[in-house]
């Protein structure tokens, strides 16, 4: 099962070697508040990994195989509408949201599972009509797949927290005996990391739109299937893998809320924003500027690491799960509350108001 990730990596290098004729369109700005590289980088990561995404389902058994079959033809609306994104910067977040929605619609329709009870006492009974369940689905799925998009900040982060999440998602499944949806995690994160080792920690291709939205749509249904497929497993689990993501979006939605300013204008106060400024640039200014951008994924993988091991020993219990939930919400709060009340962080020699955009 190599050939996925040498599928990923060798188109990963070929968009990294040619971005000289191709970075007129494919290239992710260095000017932004939420840009902190200083030389144009490529966007298309998405390009490496879908086409590796076909060579893994030609790969793995028959039954998994076919359900990643499906899983790809209904990602098409999701990765279609971020790669367009990529290369024009066009398409607004509604109908990226919308593309999201498509996609969840396909892949209700092709395999067969939605969220019909998610154990709350009166939800589960509206839940139980099938337009309901699969409405509510379908907008999970977009919330989750924009907010991969939303943590897509810093070298790796992204990429490496999908990855954690897949690692636990399998092992839950291989824990309730369900092969199928275990393979199926391990050769996705077999893909994901061909693209990894150029996303992390140098930063030489970022995942763009495309990617972050494929691995966010591919992300939330494997989280809708698992509990669906498997009575034993709360459906509480599937979010606190997913936590790291969720928080941070809704904390992005309340802030923008508050400073009364469009919901898809980015901002600079994600945690992941602040650790670069706050600890990162700080702490570990003599390194190159690209390690430092790689060094703040680690700080939140710590985060989904965390939330996820939790899930993995407790994937039946819906009081653990609801209450490390709330914990990681409270955790989340106060460590983002501390970095805000901080001071500014600077490279060494930089002035007092050093630019959040850039070192």
């Amino acid at each position: 099962m190599l050939a996925p990730a040498i599928s990923s990596f060798a188109i990963s290098l070929l968009i990294v070697l040619t971005s000289k004729w191709h970075g007129r369109h494919s290239y992710d700005t260095n000017e932004g508040v939420q840009k902190f590289h200083t030389s144009p980088t490529p966007r298309i990561g998405g390009l490496a990994m879908f086409p590796a995404l076909i060579v893994a389902a030609l790969l793995l058994p028959q039954a998994s195989g076919a359900l990643l079959n499906s899983l790809i033809i209904a990602a098409i609306p999701a990765f279609s509408a971020g790669l367009i994104e990529d290369f024009t910067k066009k398409v607004s977040v509604r109908n990226r949201l919308l593309a999201t929605m498509v996609s969840g619609l396909c892949a209700w329709w092709l395999t067969g599972y939605s969220l019909n009870r998610i154990e709350v006492i009166g939800i589960d009974v509206l839940l139980a009509w099938l337009p309901v369940s699969v409405s509510f689905t379908t907008f999970a799925v977009a919330g989750i797949a924009n907010a991969t998009n939303i943590i897509d900040g810093f070298n790796g982060l992204a990429s490496g927290t999908v990855m954690i999440c897949f690692g636990a998602f399998a092992m839950i499944a291989a824990e309730v005996g369900d092969l199928v949806l275990m393979q199926l995690c391990i050769a996705l994160i077999i893909v994901i990391a061909g693209f990894f080792l150029l996303n992390f920690p140098f930063g030489k291709l970022f995942m763009g739109d495309g990617g972050a939205y494929l691995l966010g749509f591919l992300l939330a249904w494997v989280a809708v299937m698992l509990p669906m497929r498997n009575a034993g497993i709360s459906k509480w689990s599937s979010l606190l893998v997913c936590s790291y993501p969720i928080i941070e979006t809704l904390f992005s939605m309340a802030r923008r809320y508050w400073n009364k300013s469009h919901p898809g204008q980015p901002d600079s106060e994600h945690l992941h924003s602040l650790i670069k400024v706050k600890l990162v640039r700080r702490y570990f200014h003599f390194l190159p500027q690209s390690l430092r951008n790689g060094l703040v994924s680690p700080f939140c993988w710590i985060f989904a690491v965390a939330t996820s091991s939790i899930a993995v020993m407790h994937y039946g219990s819906k009081p653990v799960l609801i209450t490390a939930g709330v914990a990681a919400l409270v955790l989340y709060a106060a460590v983002h509350g501390l970095l805000m009340r901080s001071g500014s962080g600077r490279d060494a020699g930089a002035g007092s108001h050093a630019p959040l955009t850039g070192d």
